[in-house]
């Protein structure tokens, strides 16, 4: 199968969604610009959580590389908590739109079209 650019699109989102989980486990850890009195859940639970996610991010991407049929599913699943997790830290369905909420979601659609291209059959073959 050729590689697409949604593939390579895909493998950036990950590798940013990576580094913005590690950052802001970090942020929590360290309270960094008192980053706990912004959020409605215990701070300790996002620390927790965004390392757990971080981690999981990294196994999808040597998924993604390793071209692994369980990677584009854990891909949609992970950015589908990220979103999910965007209205559960603020507390409320009128969130601000972040910079991590935007990047979840084109990851989203990104893995949504990769997976049709990933199925659809092969022309003249």
């Amino acid at each position: 199968m050729k590689t697409t650019w949604v593939y390579y699109a895909m493998l950036a989102l990950i590798v940013e969604k990576i580094v913005q989980h590690v950052v802001v486990t970090l942020a929590f850890y360290f309270n960094w610009t008192n980053i706990g009195a912004e959020v409605v859940v215990n701070p300790r639970v996002l620390m927790v959580s965004g390392a757990i996610v971080a981690g999981a991010f990294a196994l999808d991407l040597w998924g993604m590389v390793a071209r692994r049929r369980w990677a584009v599913p854990l891909a949609m699943a992970l950015s589908l908590f990220d979103i999910v997790g965007e209205f559960v830290a603020q507390g409320k369905i009128a969130i601000v739109i972040t910079v991590s909420f935007i990047v979840a979601v084109a990851l989203l659609l990104l893995a949504v079209a990769y997976r049709r291209q990933i199925r659809k059959p092969v022309a003249g073959g």
